[in-house]
């Protein structure tokens, strides 16, 4: 069941004060790759009767709000909105509960289930191609000769540094093709390489 004050949260989002807007600003600092890459898998899934009917809702909820803030402030403008005319119309709004449920269901469920199967169709991704077998694809991966062939160099080189299974949290890097000395593992893993970005054509 979808809460009402999900939904009040924004709508009145936008009369946060400055220092609230920096607060919130601050806090999210660092933290767009990692949205834009949950963006990028959501959008890979496709989205059950659930998901589709809290979008239709919230759609809903947009216009009946529109309705009733031209009807109780038709002189203001939206972004001139005070918190407390915003709560007004946020009151009358849920006073029609019914009415939103109503166009959600009839007018914005079909319309973004029909965009839903459209995007799979063009795109050609299936619900079952989304699904990508991880493991599998790794399983493959590290069983090719050059696989093999990287780690053994890598344990080789542990070994003669006597490093080897200790657990120091560090890797041997490579630079140029070479090894050239220990590092964190964590940088040493999270770091782009161009052998495996895919290109874009």
């Amino acid at each position: 069941m979808i809460k009402l004050s999900d939904i009040l949260d924004e709508v009145i989002s936008d009369a946060l004060t400055p220092m609230q807007k920096l607060a919130r600003k601050r806090a999210m600092a660092g933290k767009q790759r990692m949205i834009q890459r949950k963006r990028q898998r959501t959008a890979l899934r496709k989205k059950g009767h659930a998901q589709l009917f809290k979008k239709a809702y919230k759609a809903a909820y947009r216009d009946v709000y529109e309705e009733f803030r031209l009807k109780l402030f038709p002189d203001v403008p939206k972004s001139e909105l005070s918190v407390i005319q915003k709560n007004q119309i946020a009151k009358w709004t849920g006073r029609k509960k019914k009415r939103v449920m109503k166009r959600a269901r009839f007018k914005y469920l079909p319309i973004f289930r029909e965009k839903e199967i459209a995007k799979f169709k063009k795109e050609g991704i299936t619900n079952e191609e989304a699904k990508r077998d991880y493991k599998a694809e790794y399983k493959k991966f590290q069983s090719s000769t050059k696989a093999k062939k990287y780690r053994a160099e890598l344990n080789k080189y542990n070994r003669d540094k006597g490093t080897y299974g200790n657990g120091d949290g560090k890797d041997a890097s490579h630079k140029g093709g070479k090894i050239v000395g220990f590092e964190s593992q964590s940088k040493n893993r999270g770091r782009k390489e161009k052998s495996r970005l895919k290109k874009n054509k």
